[in-house]
């Protein structure tokens, strides 16, 4: 595995003409922020740059500059331009899974593959990774790649985006790895533009009418184990189809588990509507590393905030697992 420092990273970048930006599936604010960040940056250092995602951006990311450019992947698409592509940067995560139908597109594209990240353990599938585990989120990653370039000033487009990033997945700027350093990269964004209040109000007070009955549903399944450190919120079909809503809708339901008195772990399992497929999102705090849970599902992350699918299984013997596997990595004793 081939690793480059910033500097490097900038050369190539700006060696380039025709690049691509992509991220995982169900994009959060910290993958789409930075997507977006960086594109802007490049398309003020005169680059051709598009941006293609296998999900659809979720409504609450939907005010941020440069959504309208994003591209959604179509398996019935002509994507013969990728042949005159000469660098595809590939941010917020590790496993080359994690883009579904562009999976092979991507390994098979001749041009210069880079993967920009802040999770652990990284794939080996790309030509060059760039990767900082202490890092708050990718978008921090992206400020300090950006700034690299002294010939160009950060301006709204991008402050805004990567305010979006850091916030997010910072946990509003109250998880272990908001330090001095990432304060100071958030003063200099709001200098350059991003409105605080703003963003904030777009992303997490502009919920839709159904999302807040779906998560209605979700308060009414709550569980608590392990004498009440281990929250369980189980979402059905059923559920869904009540409320006219869909896996897209349930960004920040588990994180509302954290603010229950005495939770240390927090878990979402919820059936995606038509789709033999479970979504698991798992929160914590302090030690309690959900990223081992998730791994036990075949998923991964990060030690307080991690997720995983499985398919062709059953809510209830996931569910089971889960307690299981919990137990033993966490509640030995209880």
């Amino acid at each position: 595995m081939n690793n480059i420092d910033i500097p490097s990273l900038s050369e190539l970048i700006l060696g380039s003409n025709n690049i691509l930006l992509t991220t995982h599936l169900n994009p959060d604010g910290d993958a789409i922020g930075s997507v977006l960040g960086l594109y802007h940056y490049l398309k003020l250092a005169k680059k051709n740059a598009r941006i293609i995602m296998s999900d659809p951006v979720p409504e609450n990311l939907r005010f941020l500059d440069g959504i309208s450019d994003i591209e959604l992947f179509d398996e019935n698409g002509n994507y013969d331009w990728f042949g005159t592509l000469d660098l595809i940067l590939i941010l917020d995560l590790n496993e080359i899974s994690r883009l579904r139908g562009l999976e092979n597109y991507i390994l098979s594209s001749k041009a210069k593959k880079v993967v920009i990240d802040h999770h652990l353990e990284p794939k080996d599938f790309a030509d060059f990774y760039f990767i900082d585990t202490e890092a708050s989120s990718t978008g921090e990653m992206i400020y300090k790649i950006i700034t690299q370039d002294e010939t160009l000033r950060i301006n709204k487009s991008i402050a805004e985006n990567l305010y979006a990033a850091i916030l997010t997945d910072s946990g509003s700027f109250r998880f272990p790895r908001t330090d001095e350093e990432v304060h100071l990269i958030v003063a200099d964004l709001i200098r350059n533009g991003a409105d605080p209040v703003r963003i904030y109000e777009e992303i997490y007070n502009k919920n839709s009418f159904n999302k807040i009955r779906l998560l209605g549903h979700g308060y009414s399944n709550l569980e608590l184990f392990f004498e009440g450190v281990f929250c369980l919120m189980t979402l059905k079909k059923e559920d869904f189809l009540a409320t006219n809503t869909n896996n897209f809708d349930l960004e920040n339901f588990v994180e509302s588990l954290m603010a229950i008195d005495g939770v240390k772990v927090g878990v979402l399992l919820a059936e995606i509507p038509d789709a033999d497929e479970i979504k698991l999102s798992f929160r914590s705090k302090g030690n309690y590393s959900v990223r081992d849970l998730a791994m036990k599902f075949n998923g991964g992350g990060h030690l307080n905030a991690s997720g995983a699918r499985v398919k062709s299984e059953s809510l209830e013997s996931i569910k089971k697992r889960l307690l299981e596997e919990s137990q033993n990595l966490f509640f030995k004793n209880k």
